[in-house]
C-alpha cells in the first residue's frame, strides 16, 4: 500500500504549464480531504495542469505517486466517490501512457551533453527568477526536464499498476473499469518475464 504524502517543497521546485506547481499539493490534499468542488477543481488541476493535454512536466510523476496512493484511501471510499475514483484511475492511466509517448531514441536526442549540471542550470534559474519561460527559454534545460518528466512517468508506473490492481475490485463498476484501463496502460509495452 502507498501512502498519501504530499511533499510541498518538492513541488516548489518542479513545474506545469502555468510555472512552478505550488498549487499542486494543495488541489492533492484538496482531493483527500476538501469538498466536492474542490475534489472536481483538483480533478480539473491534474487533467490540465499536471499533465498537459498528455504532455508530462516535472510535476506529473510525483503528483502521480500521490494520486495512486488515494485511489484506495477510506476518504474516498464509497458511492459517492466512485466518479472521483474513476478519474483519477483515469489520469494514472494517462501518467503511463505519457511515459510511452517517445521513444528511447527521441529521448536519447533530447540527453545533455556531458558537463551540463541539469539541477545546477535549474537552482540557477530558480534562484533568478524562477520564471517558467526562463526555464524553458534554454533548450538544454527545457530538454533536459522534459526527458526527465518523461523518465519518471515511466518510472513509477509499477505504483501506479499496483494502485489499479487493487482498484479491480472496487464495488463501483465505473472504478473497475477505469482500473482495468490504468492497468493495461501500465503493461502496454511491458516485457513478460521468462519462465524457465
Amino acid at each position: 500500500m502507498v501512502v498519501f504524502v504530499v511533499d510541498a517543497l518538492q513541488f516548489a521546485t518542479l513545474f506545469h504549464p502555468c510555472g512552478r506547481a505550488v498549487d499542486t499539493p494543495g488541489h492533492l490534499v484538496a482531493l483527500a480531504d476538501g469538498g466536492a468542488e474542490s475534489r472536481r477543481e483538483a480533478l480539473r488541476h491534474l487533467r490540465g495542469e499536471v499533465l498537459h493535454q498528455g504532455t508530462p512536466l516535472t510535476a506529473t510523476p510525483p503528483a502521480a505517486v500521490a494520486v495512486a496512493a488515494l485511489i484506495g484511501d477510506p476518504r474516498l471510499a464509497g458511492a459517492a466517490n466512485a466518479d472521483l475514483r474513476a478519474g483519477l484511475l483515469s489520469f494514472l492511466a494517462a501518467v503511463a501512457e505519457a511515459g510511452r509517448s517517445y521513444t528511447d531514441a527521441e529521448l536519447d536526442d533530447l540527453a545533455v551533453s556531458a558537463g551540463f549540471e541539469v539541477d545546477a542550470a535549474l537552482a540557477t534559474v530558480l534562484e533568478s527568477s524562477g520564471d517558467y519561460a526562463e526555464v524553458y527559454a534554454g533548450v538544454p534545460l527545457a530538454n533536459a526536464l522534459f526527458r526527465r518528466a518523461v523518465l519518471g512517468c515511466r518510472e513509477v508506473v509499477p505504483v501506479l499498476l499496483a494502485a489499479a490492481a487493487a482498484a479491480l475490485s472496487d464495488p463501483a463498476s465505473s472504478v473497475r473499469a477505469a482500473a482495468a484501463h490504468a492497468v493495461g496502460a501500465c503493461c502496454v509495452g511491458a516485457r513478460p518475464t521468462p519462465r524457465w
